[in-house]
């Protein structure tokens, strides 16, 4: 897979459109800090906001994958909620000196990002996919 490879985009989805037929409202989980980023689809906290990093001076970044699809994520030093997945890949680098694998939220397995691995490891999460704890 490639950066921004979504698993539903994969199956011929389009980011989003699975969502769409069947919607989730995250609930409030209990033992949530405030300051918790949280899965939208499934409610479980991902990380918080003290994890937030600048990766090439700045938070947030927009990227393009090689299937023409257009992310808006933000970086952060950890996300004790999300597991990567497959091989780390060198392919489609957006961040020079990383490899990438993709990031889904431990809990529902929705897709959220990317763990991008190199001299500092850090998580480029879809900023959409994540929110504040209720």
């Amino acid at each position: 897979m490639r950066p921004g490879a979504d698993p539903q985009v994969l199956k011929g989805e389009r980011p989003g459109e699975s969502d769409a037929r069947s919607p989730k409202t995250a609930q409030p989980v209990e033992g949530i800090r405030p300051g918790s980023l949280c899965c939208t689809r499934c409610g479980r906290s991902i990380t918080d906001e003290a994890a937030r990093i600048e990766v090439g001076g700045s938070h947030t970044h927009t990227r393009m994958n090689p299937g023409g699809f257009v992310y808006r994520f933000g970086c952060f030093s950890c996300a004790p909620g999300c597991r990567a997945i497959g091989e780390p890949s060198g392919e489609y680098p957006w961040f020079s000196g990383h490899t990438w694998q993709l990031a889904v939220c431990s809990g529902c397995a929705a897709h959220l990002g990317w763990l991008f691995s190199g001299e500092a490891s850090f998580f480029g999460l879809v900023l959409e996919r994540l929110s504040a704890a209720q």
